[in-house]
C-alpha cells in the first residue's frame, strides 16, 4: 500500500508540472486541431485533464498536512471528510465550468431523515464525486462509507482520503469474493447512525459495449438487460449483505442522467457533453418498507430506476 502510495503521488506531481510547462503550447496546437468536428473539445479535455491534476496535488498536500498535525486529534476524521469534500465539490465544479454543464435536481426531500444505505446508477467516472457533492454536502457533511472499484486508487486523493474514512475497494475479478462480502457485512453492520454507506450497484459504468459483453458471456442476464436498457443488472452480491446487515438505515436511491457523454475519451473530444444538463433524481425508502427478500426489492427499485432514467431522459430531449 505504501509503494502504492508513493508511486501514485509522485506520479501525479510529476505529470502536473509536465501538464503546467506544456499548458499553452499544447493548448494552442489543441485549439487549432479542435476544427476537426470529432476533436471540437479537445482543449476543454486539455483544461480539465490539467484542473484535474492541481487538485489532485492539493488534495493530497492538504491531506498530508491533515495528518501532521491532526493524527492524534479528536476531529482527525472529520477533517479529512472535510478535504475529500472539498476535493470532489471541487473536481465537478471545474468540469462544469468547462464543459458548460448545468444541474436540475428533484427528490430533495429524500435527502432529509436519517442516514441511508445509498444506491446510485454508474454510467461514468464524473458521477463518483456526485454524491459528496449532491448528498453529502446538503446533510452538513455527514460521514458517508464507500463501496468502489479498487481501480479507482488509481488517483491518491481518493486512495488516501476514503481509505482513511472506512472505504472499502472492491476487487471485481471475484478472487476473494467472499472475504470482501464479509468485509462489507461487518462494515455495514458496524456503521454509526449518523453515517450512510454508498455502492454503485451496477459495480461498473454502463456502456452499449459492456452490456453487448454481457449478453455474449452471460445469456442468464439477457431477461435483465432487456428489462433495463439503460442499466447494468445490479451485481447482487454487495447490495445483498448490506441489505442482510443493515442495521435499521432507509434506502436511498439516486437516477443520474447527463453523465453518458462522458463516459470515454472519444465522447469527451467530440463535444457531444459540451452543455449538458446534468438531472438529479432521488427517492427515499423507509427501513420499514424494505423487503426481506433483498433480490425482489432490489429488482423492484431497479425498475424505478429505469422509470426515473427514462423520464430524465425524455427531459433532455
Amino acid at each position: 500500500m505504501i509503494l502504492r502510495r508513493i508511486f501514485s503521488v509522485f506520479a501525479v506531481f510529476l505529470l502536473t508540472a509536465m501538464c503546467l510547462g506544456l499548458f499553452v503550447p499544447l493548448g494552442v496546437i489543441f485549439l487549432v486541431i479542435s476544427i476537426y468536428p470529432p476533436l471540437r473539445t479537445l482543449p476543454h479535455v486539455w483544461a480539465f485533464v490539467t484542473t484535474y491534476l492541481i487538485y489532485e496535488c492539493l488534495g493530497v498536500t492538504r491531506l498530508g498536512w491533515v495528518w501532521l498535525i491532526g493524527r492524534n486529534r479528536e476531529d482527525y476524521t472529520e477533517r479529512n471528510r472535510e478535504v475529500q469534500i472539498w476535493w470532489a465539490s471541487a473536481l465537478l465544479h471545474a468540469g462544469a465550468r468547462i464543459f458548460g454543464l448545468r444541474f436540475e435536481t428533484d427528490g430533495r426531500e429524500a435527502l432529509e431523515g436519517p442516514s441511508a444505505l445509498v444506491f446510485i446508477r454508474h454510467t461514468s467516472i464524473g458521477d463518483t464525486v456526485l454524491p459528496f457533492v449532491y448528498y453529502v454536502q446538503p446533510r452538513g457533511n455527514e460521514g458517508i462509507r464507500y463501496i468502489i472499484k479498487k481501480e479507482l486508487r488509481i488517483s491518491p486523493s481518493l486512495d488516501i482520503g476514503a481509505g482513511r474514512l472506512n472505504t472499502i475497494f472492491i476487487d471485481r475479478s471475484g478472487i476473494n469474493s467472499e472475504a470482501e462480502l464479509n468485509a462489507l457485512g461487518e462494515l455495514v453492520a458496524a456503521t454509526p447512525d449518523d453515517e450512510s454507506i454508498l455502492i454503485y450497484p451496477e459495480g461498473t459504468r454502463q456502456t452499449a459495449a459492456k452490456r453487448q459483453r454481457l449478453i455474449d458471456h452471460h445469456p442468464e442476464l439477457a431477461d435483465q438487460l432487456a428489462r433495463w436498457p439503460d442499466l447494468l443488472p445490479p451485481r447482487l452480491g454487495g447490495v445483498r449483505a448490506m441489505l442482510e446487515h443493515n442495521p435499521g438505515k432507509d434506502a436511498v436511491f439516486i437516477a443520474h442522467t447527463g453523465f453518458e457523454g462522458s463516459a470515454n475519451l472519444k465522447e469527451l473530444l467530440s463535444g457531444t457533453w459540451r452543455g449538458m444538463t446534468i438531472r438529479i433524481r432521488t427517492w427515499r425508502v423507509p427501513y420499514a418498507e424494505i423487503a426481506s427478500d433483498a433480490q425482489r426489492f432490489v429488482f423492484e427499485q431497479w425498475d424505478r430506476m429505469q422509470k426515473e432514467v427514462t423520464d430524465l431522459q425524455n427531459k433532455q430531449a
